[in-house]
């Protein structure tokens, strides 16, 4: 199986193509993983870019791709997220592969965000019968439930390490349907990214995860996906 990632800074930190892929490995599903996504960018701006998309989805032999938009102010009006995703849902429907977007989650200090999202996307998901990855409720419930696990990156807006393991779970999840339990609990290999700082040292690659905060957010993707 081949699964694309569409999207933007969210999509590519913390390495989550890979991740998600070691995931799935752990669970005994061998998949491959590609990534189209620059920080910023929105859908508008990938079918800007329609020869790379384009190329990608008649010449990759994909199976799903997985959409992520941007996901904080400014960000693309309800009309045109559904405009433009809806360009790129036919251009993948035109070649089999089955569409997926993610449910993004809110900046940490602006929670009511959530709401204007999940207007967008379900919406969106409804109109073009499209599966929805619901990532955002994912983060919701676990900043409710557990506020010691720490999901948002530095800058409270990008996902951190945990934020990206459970992102990993919950695609893992929406596109299998079937058991997350032999994934692991301890380590994985993420590339630290930031913006403008180095907040990381970027040779150690190996981020080690709790395991009672890995299994936390576990249980809460079993639940919500």
């Amino acid at each position: 199986m081949k699964i694309l990632f569409l999207g933007n800074s969210h999509t590519y930190y913390n390495d989550l193509p890979a991740l998600f892929k070691k995931i799935c490995k752990e669970c005994g599903k061998d998949v491959e993983v590609g990534m189209i996504a620059s920080p910023g960018v929105t859908y508008e701006w990938h079918l800007a870019q329609y020869t790379d998309l384009r190329f990608a989805l008649v010449q990759g032999g994909y199976d799903y791709i997985i959409m992520q938009q941007a996901a904080h102010e400014p960000c693309p009006s309800k009309e045109e997220t559904i405009r433009d995703a809806g360009k790129i849902i036919e251009m993948a429907r035109a070649q089999g592969v089955k569409v997926i977007q993610t449910l993004p989650w809110p900046r940490l200090d602006i929670p009511e965000e959530f709401e204007k999202m999940k207007d967008i996307y379900y919406t969106l998901c409804e109109l073009y019968d499209v599966t929805m990855n619901p990532v955002g409720h994912v983060f919701e419930n676990i900043l409710k439930s557990n506020p010691d696990i720490r999901l948002h990156w530095f800058d409270g807006a990008h996902a951190g390490p945990y934020g990206s393991y459970a992102n990993a779970l919950c695609t893992y999840k929406t596109i299998f349907g079937d058991s997350i339990d032999s994934a692991s609990n301890e380590s994985y290999d993420m590339y630290p990214v930031d913006g403008d700082t180095a907040l990381c040292d970027r040779d150690k690659l190996l981020i080690k995860l709790d395991p009672e905060k890995a299994l936390a957010i576990k249980n809460t993707v079993e639940v919500l996906s």
